[in-house]
């Protein structure tokens, strides 16, 4: 039973993550997008040449009459706290295409500094005891040196810790592939910032994929000019395909992988059940010398209880355990657990499946109990 519900304790972070990252991807700026990926076999083997070509195709396609904006990010790592994690600069399509994602606070403004200092949203386990309006210290490598640089938090992503992410290049584009759970500080990326932060770091904007927005009065054929491009330089899935290719996932793997755990909890549960019948009717002739002893029914009824539900309070016990040890260990940031989301939500499934098979353990004394009293078993015996 215990191996049963960590099983399904598992599929539902999976099932909760999906639906999480189709919740971020449904918003009105990116209904009418396409998402773009390179040919990776196209790029030449300099990584630098790499970097120009990828920046010439975004740049034909931004150019397009029909396009409104590229939502793309320029990446690079910065150091906090003696860790190294990741930096992305946010231009204005993406801060649109990804503004479910902050918890609390807000995404940059027309001022992009306070007090000279760079605004900036966080997103981490490490981020997780700052408040917004805080100022931090990050540590800037330039040219061997270690430069330290105060910035203010004006947003915050908080746990799970998902930000946006365009690593993968599928035939099957999805929602889920969209997001990573990671340390991040993000910027704006606007001239004043990167002036500050070129100064320090190389700020790459090697883009492989992102998502290429239309405007409300894009004409069918501008749309087709623009998608007729991005087919010979790579492929695209549009904003319908991706939300079918989500619910497919959702019922072809979700639904597949929650076939065996509910199968092992079922038997498990039926086993248990089976158990706490023959339990109750071995024990039947023990409780009702007990009756004449001088116990009452009630606390008879109550031993039987405690014998039957403590194997499915010990299961549910493990699964909690199992459940906060886990969060623990994600909001430490000594553990990422990508394509799944697990809190403590998830052990109110444990908790209800508990109950219920609790009550179910209730009843079944109670009922048998009910049709086989103390006195009539005493009798029955008595004339045996």
């Amino acid at each position: 039973m215990s191996v049963a519900l960590i099983a399904v304790q598992n599929v539902v972070g999976q099932y909760r993550y999906i639906n999480f990252s189709k919740y971020i991807i449904e918003n009105d700026y990116l209904k009418n997008s396409d998402y773009f990926m390179l040919d990776m076999l196209s790029l030449p083997p300099e990584y630098d040449k790499q970097i120009e070509y990828s920046n010439s195709i975004r740049e034909n396609i931004s150019a397009f009459n029909g396009v409104d904006g590229v939502a793309y990010t320029k990446n690079s790592t910065l150091e906090y706290r003696s860790v190294n994690i990741n930096l992305s600069m946010y231009n204005e399509s993406m801060k649109k295409a990804f503004k479910k994602q902050l918890s609390e606070g807000k995404w940059f403004t027309s001022q992009s500094f306070t007090d000279n200092m760079p605004n900036v949203v966080i997103c981490g386990a490490i981020f997780d005891d700052i408040p917004i309006n805080s100022d931090i210290i990050i540590k800037l490598h330039s040219n061997k040196n270690i430069i330290e640089q105060k910035v203010h938090v004006i947003g915050k992503i908080d746990y799970p810790y998902f930000s946006a992410d365009y690593n993968t290049i599928s035939q099957n584009v999805s929602t889920q592939n969209f997001l990573v759970q990671a340390n991040f500080v993000i910027f704006d990326d606007n001239k004043q910032t990167q002036e500050l932060l070129n100064k320090y770091i190389n700020i790459s904007s090697l883009s492989f994929s992102y998502f290429v927005i239309y405007k409300n009065d894009c004409t069918q054929s501008q749309r087709e000019g623009v998608r007729d491009y991005m087919d010979t330089v790579g492929s695209y899935a549009n904003y319908d395909k991706i939300l079918y290719n989500t619910e497919k996932e959702i019922k072809e793997n979700i639904v597949k992988q929650m076939i065996t755990p509910i199968f092992l909890l079922i038997v498990s549960t039926i086993l248990l059940i089976s158990i706490a019948t023959l339990n109750t009717y071995k024990k039947l002739r023990e409780h009702t010398i007990y009756y004449l002893c001088g116990c009452s029914r009630k606390n008879s009824f109550g031993y039987l209880f405690c014998e039957i539900s403590i194997i499915t309070l010990i299961a549910t016990l493990i699964n909690i355990v199992y459940v906060s040890y886990v969060i623990g260990l994600l909001k430490s940031g000594q553990m990422g657990y990508n394509q799944s989301v697990v809190d403590y939500n998830n052990i109110l499934l444990s908790v209800v499946y508990c109950i219920l098979t609790v009550a179910v353990t209730i009843i079944l004394p109670f009922l048998i109990y009910r049709r086989n009293t103390p006195i009539e078993i005493y009798r029955r015996n008595h004339n045996d």
